[in-house]
């Protein structure tokens, strides 16, 4: 998970300082710390929403990706494929007059 800078706070800094910690809060994910080292996340509802969002976004098109490169590879191991410019006009051509 990757924090903006300036989002991490002391846990103590919930109570010394609540309205600054809110309003960041408001905006993007705080990484809140116990002794230095992190210990929650903090942020909104809304903010939480669109990490989700955002996320489960990034994971489908990483997997659309994956399917792509594993489909190229299933062509070329089966010899769909052309070499060179020529052949790609070639076999673009045919496939027109299929269609036509």
């Amino acid at each position: 998970m990757v924090f903006e800078p300036g989002s991490v706070y002391p846990v103590s800094a919930l109570q010394k300082n609540q309205r600054e910690v809110r309003e960041a809060a408001k905006s993007k994910l705080l990484r809140i710390t116990e002794n230095g080292a992190s210990a929650y996340v903090f942020c909104s509802e809304e903010v939480l929403q669109q990490t989700i969002e955002r996320a489960v976004s990034e994971a489908l098109y990483e997997r659309e990706c994956l399917e792509a490169l594993e489909r190229g590879e299933q062509d070329v191991y089966e010899g769909r494929f052309v070499e060179g410019v020529a052949a790609l006009e070639r076999a673009v051509a045919a496939r027109r007059a299929q269609v036509a």
